[in-house]
């Protein structure tokens, strides 16, 4: 039985919820620390992040006093506010996940899923069975097309297309997410509107699926001394305001 680290970093700015999601990552791949995290966090004040090859839609916060940032993975712009979220840092060798992206995704999908059961919610199946994909390090990839739960259209919003991988209640798409990967690791991080509730009640309802899914056990931890010294360094020479402002048309690099 595999123990991953369990992390809720509570309410906070956009700037600082992206540096930590990188930070945890960096200290991952510098075997700083060792086992798979899984995070969640909340966003205060409102924000709204944009994928990493995303330009920043024009208009979309027109009479939003928000802050935008730019996120390590990719995807589509999130407003964010009443939205819980999570993130898995884990190496990309770890055996409870297939060594694909697309499976990777259902994996975690899964768990997801099974999470949201237990607040008596009942998510729409999956398009692709997990089985297909669960032998660990599979090379299967599901056909492109078989991945859409919906026509697939070019709007900047995350929210407004589903695919196979995510998470929808009668067809309505309720937890967006995203990844990166790197040769040796992965980060996946993803945002859930759910109804107003206990948050802590939520996060154990989603632990308990992640246990159930990948039969592991979570230990409550908190960021490493490196991880707050790299978030700060990253919030001031990456994710900040100024900096976005900056690089607004263009990508900024990742660290690594």
């Amino acid at each position: 039985m595999q123990v991953w680290r369990l992390l809720d970093t509570g309410s906070n700015n956009g700037f600082y919820n992206m540096a930590v999601d990188e930070a945890i990552a960096i200290a991952s791949k510098e075997e700083r620390v060792k086992t798979t995290t899984l995070r969640f966090y909340r966003w205060s004040p409102p924000c709204m992040s944009i994928g990493y090859f995303q330009t920043p839609p024009k208009g979309l916060s027109e009479g939003k006093d928000v802050a935008v940032v730019r996120r390590i993975t990719g995807g589509r712009a999130v407003f964010h506010g009443n939205d819980l979220s999570y993130s898995i840092v884990s190496k990309t060798d770890n055996p409870l996940f297939p060594s694909n992206i697309k499976g990777t995704y259902h994996a975690i999908a899964e768990a997801l899923i099974s999470g949201l059961k237990h607040l008596g919610i009942t998510p729409d199946p999956l398009r692709i069975p997990h089985s297909a994909l669960r032998t660990p390090h599979s090379t299967l990839n599901p056909p492109h097309s078989a991945l859409r739960t919906q026509h697939y259209h070019h709007s900047t919003l995350c929210f407004d297309t589903a695919l196979g991988h995510e998470v929808c209640v009668n067809g309505e798409k309720i937890i967006g997410s995203a990844q990166r990967r790197w040769k040796d690791m992965f980060l996946q991080h993803g945002s859930m509107f759910l109804a107003e509730g206990d948050h802590v009640a939520i996060i154990s309802s989603l632990c308990a699926g992640f246990r159930a899914t990948f039969w592991i056990k979570l230990v409550n931890e908190e960021l490493t001394h490196y991880e707050k010294e790299l978030t700060e360094r990253l919030i001031e020479e990456k994710y900040s305001m100024r900096l976005l402002q900056k690089y607004k048309n263009v990508v900024i690099p990742a660290w690594f």
